[in-house]
């Protein structure tokens, strides 16, 4: 560990599988504020390796396998011992999953236990790690928890969902069972669209190297009405820190991330996402997502993301600091940040440089404050480029 202010600042290490991921090269800032020291598992020529806050990098190989990765983890966490490991993905979760069990034959036997440790530590009960993210899982474990969710079934032909679909009128919507950033999403107007998504996802899962059945979605009925997150950090079954959003603008539209928000105080959001936190034992960053109904009003949950998002930096702007959160829980102590956003208190967040590429004249850009880098000008200089790398 170095000394930064006189303060011991504490190991931690972010593991991340994808090179573009704006929230990955945000979060470092926000977690050097915390009191975190940040390493990166990365694959090369990623986004974040222009954050100045990230104090160590370590390099995965091109187009690595499970078992490649497995080995650069177990080194990485050798050379830097962190306290706390951070995915800033979904594979990056998925990939830590596989690793909890103290067995693992993909790392060396002497090293296994202490790798499914801090996985444990960082991540929370590892016997739901799989129900809490696969889609074709959480929907049954949801409702065991008390949680709402839409009308599904789960189908491993066409002519089952087809019948779902006929059932409760189209359109429907059909998920892979690991998706990210939309893809894997498909809201189907008729049968054709059914079958070609039903194609598509099935072709999609058949090269995911782990992928158990390549065949088995999740078909949901369509519910009208927003899209609305719980922003998230929790400690060992503990929602300690959290507010809601609900998506304004989305790219690309309508299943796509937002890069526009609101921001806001929501009770009943908060309970729902309290009763996943403590039935699933989660701790770390995260959101739920739902689906408000247009004619019922009530909140049914789409999915979890066990994962830094494109928010997780800002928090500490709305005095909901999920770092600060997070480095409480690692140590212990109550978190020196509020636990929820204040009552009454909403507002727009404009996200950088998503809004940007997605409409250099959006409105939002000029009529609302933006998440713009501006301390870290290397950072920022990247995210500019990549709209000539489109």
């Amino acid at each position: 560990m170095t000394s930064i202010e006189g303060q011991s600042r504490t190991p931690l290490l972010l593991v991340s599988t994808a090179t573009q991921w704006l929230g990955t090269a945000r979060i470092p800032r926000a977690l050097a504020q915390a009191g975190f020291e940040v390493s990166l598992l990365t694959p090369r020529n990623a986004l974040a390796e222009k954050s100045r806050h990230v104090a160590r990098f370590g390099y995965l190989p091109d187009g690595a396998t499970p078992a490649q990765w497995a080995v650069a983890f177990g080194a990485m966490v050798e050379a830097t011992s962190p306290r706390i490991v951070v995915p800033c993905d979904d594979m990056a979760f998925r990939l830590l999953s596989l690793l909890a069990q103290a067995d693992c034959p993909m790392v060396r036997p002497e090293l296994a236990p202490r790798l499914a440790a801090l996985i444990r530590h960082s991540l929370g009960d590892p016997a739901h790690y799989e129900a809490s993210v696969d889609k074709t899982r959480l929907p049954p474990a949801a409702q065991a928890l008390g949680v709402r969710v839409p009308p599904y079934a789960v189908v491993e032909a066409p002519p089952d969902a087809e019948t779902f679909a006929a059932a409760q009128g189209y359109p429907v919507v059909l998920k892979r069972g690991h998706g990210f950033a939309g893809q894997g999403v498909a809201i189907c107007a008729d049968r054709s669209a059914l079958a070609r998504a039903f194609e598509e996802f099935t072709r999609v899962n058949a090269q995911d190297p782990m992928c158990r059945v390549a065949n088995r979605h999740l078909v949901q009925a369509h519910i009208p009405g927003p899209i609305r997150y719980y922003i998230a950090t929790a400690w060992n079954g503990e929602l300690v820190a959290g507010y809601a959003g609900e998506k304004v603008v989305a790219h690309p539209e309508p299943v796509g991330p937002p890069t526009v928000t609101r921001y806001f105080r929501s009770p009943a959001l908060r309970e729902t996402t309290a009763r996943l936190v403590r039935g699933f034992g989660i701790s770390g960053h995260f959101f739920a997502e739902f689906v408000v109904g247009d004619r019922s009003g009530e909140a049914s949950l789409l999915e979890l993301n066990r994962r830094i998002t494109p928010a997780s930096h800002l928090g500490s702007a709305r005095n909901v600091d999920f770092c600060a959160a997070l480095y409480a829980g690692v140590h212990g102590r109550p978190s020196t940040s509020g636990a929820d956003i204040a009552e009454g208190k909403e507002g727009i967040s404009v996200f950088f440089p998503g809004e940007w590429l997605r409409d250099p004249d959006s409105r939002y850009l000029s009529d609302y404050p933006v998440d713009v880098p501006w301390d870290e000008p290397e950072l920022f200089e990247a995210m500019l480029a990549l709209r000539h790398a489109r």
